[in-house]
């Protein structure tokens, strides 16, 4: 009993003298694997190179050159993946320059196209204004011509027109020559004169009253009064439109169109080619549906 008392307290002696020997060690297991884990890989290597000097504690550490080789190819692939991401930013940067120089070809492109629109919209202004001035001239050169006449027989002759016609060849003469033959001419037709001269508008929409007045007459004349009077013929006619603006021959003829279709294709089929063109492309602007039927119209004649 005594031997076995004995044996039992050797036996737990011996066991507390391992717990002794091999607690420290533990400890210093725990502590370089925290070390291993806040240190770079050249520490961790010297902590290990130490480790494994030491008869129990290499037993629980790595090997230092698989670690290493471990680190060196979390390295590369770490460089691989900068390596591409460099790329892709590159690439990125590439096409940014690739699309900003797209913008600006696009933006050149639109300001020569837009200073093209600007240099036609110009020439079409002052070919308008200079087919006015053409016109205008004309009527001046009239008016001035009756102004000259003696003022009864300029009033007889503007008698034979219509009101628009004779408020625009008044309008364009001197006060006295104006006085005098308004003097001459109907009371009746000279009052009405008066009061369309007395709200003054622009010679353009005098002239434009006065060829409406005109072929508003002309359909309403029999043929026989119409190769008798002295109204102005087809070649006049058209030229008097091809003097016009594009725009106001338009506006003039699809008012026409509204009370004599037939006049109004008569009148496009006097004037040249030219004219017509930009005529038939300022009425499709104004009523585009007025204007197909009259092209129609025009086909089928």
């Amino acid at each position: 009993m005594i031997i076995e008392e004995e044996e039992k307290e050797s036996g737990g002696k011996g066991f507390a003298r391992f717990l002794f020997i091999v607690t420290p060690i533990l400890f210093t297991v725990v502590l370089v694997g925290v070390l291993l884990t806040l240190f770079n890989v050249n520490f961790k290597n010297e902590f290990l190179k130490i480790g494994n000097n030491i008869p129990i504690v290499k037993d629980w550490l790595p090997d230092p050159a698989a670690s290493t080789k471990q680190a060196e190819s979390s390295e590369a692939t770490i460089k691989g993946l900068k390596d591409q991401v460099s790329e892709q930013d590159a690439n990125l940067k590439k096409a940014n320059e690739a699309a900003k120089a797209q913008a600006d070809k696009v933006k050149e492109l639109q300001a020569k196209l837009d200073e093209a629109n600007k240099a036609v919209s110009d020439q079409k202004s002052q070919d308008a204004v200079k087919q006015e001035s053409d016109y205008q001239k004309e009527v001046k050169k009239l008016a001035n011509l009756y102004g000259s006449m003696n003022p009864g027989k300029a009033a007889a002759i503007l008698g034979n027109l219509t009101t628009e016609e004779t408020v625009q060849m008044l309008n364009a003469m001197s006060n006295e020559s104006k006085a005098a033959i308004l003097e001459k001419m109907d009371p009746k037709k000279a009052a009405d004169v008066s009061i369309l001269l007395k709200d003054a508008k622009p010679s353009e929409d005098m002239a434009i009253a006065a060829l409406q007045s005109r072929l508003n007459k002309g359909a309403t004349t029999t043929p026989a009064a119409t190769s008798s009077s002295t109204g102005l013929s087809d070649q006049e006619i058209g030229q008097t439109f091809a003097a016009m603006t594009p725009e106001n021959a338009a506006k003039l003829l699809l008012e026409t169109n509204k009370t004599s279709p037939d006049k109004t294709l008569k009148i496009l089929k006097s004037v040249d080619d030219t004219s017509r063109s930009e005529i038939l492309s300022a009425m499709n602007d104004k009523e585009p549906a007025t204007a197909a039927k009259i092209l129609n119209k025009m086909l089928s004649k």
